[in-house]
């Protein structure tokens, strides 16, 4: 399946980005809630979609376009790691999302499979939390490479 390009976001040429579209991969509904909330920011981001399975999310995934997605790893069908490892697939080289996984699980081996599968960031849910609208509001994957300044 090709994915149609999505508008480029802008945030390093001087002119103001577009509003990230997020796509919301988690099971809880409580937290979700809590997490549309802070990631609800007019002008830089907007969940535009959630899902509480990897099958819905690949069905996202398929049918839309997202600029950042947040995995939980454990979902209530399927797992995170898998829908990472679609999207890297789904979307072409020049429309990748900022993935970050963020989870309960966050033991090394469980970090290793996230990088492995394409994951950009790793966040502790209990720990790491303050550092999700940061991240997505920077739009920045962790392994790219700084813009040039001319």
């Amino acid at each position: 399946m090709t994915m149609r390009r999505p508008e480029t976001l802008a945030p390093f040429e001087g002119t103001a980005p577009l509003e990230r579209r997020v796509l919301l991969i988690e099971d809880s509904e409580v937290l979700s809630r809590r997490l549309v909330d802070l990631l609800s920011d007019p002008g830089t981001s907007s969940v535009t979609a959630h899902a509480a399975t990897q099958s819905e999310a690949i069905s996202h995934l398929k049918s839309g376009v997202f600029d950042v997605l947040v995995v939980d790893i454990e979902l209530a069908e399927g797992n995170g790691v898998a829908v990472v490892r679609n999207a890297r697939q789904l979307y072409p080289p020049e429309a990748q999302p900022l993935i970050i996984v963020l989870t309960n699980y966050a033991s090394e081996f469980v970090r290793e499979h996230c990088f492995a599968a394409g994951a950009d960031y790793f966040l502790d849910k209990m720990r790491d939390i303050s550092q999700l609208k940061g991240l997505v509001a920077s739009g920045r994957p962790k392994w790219s490479p700084r813009p040039q300044e001319h």
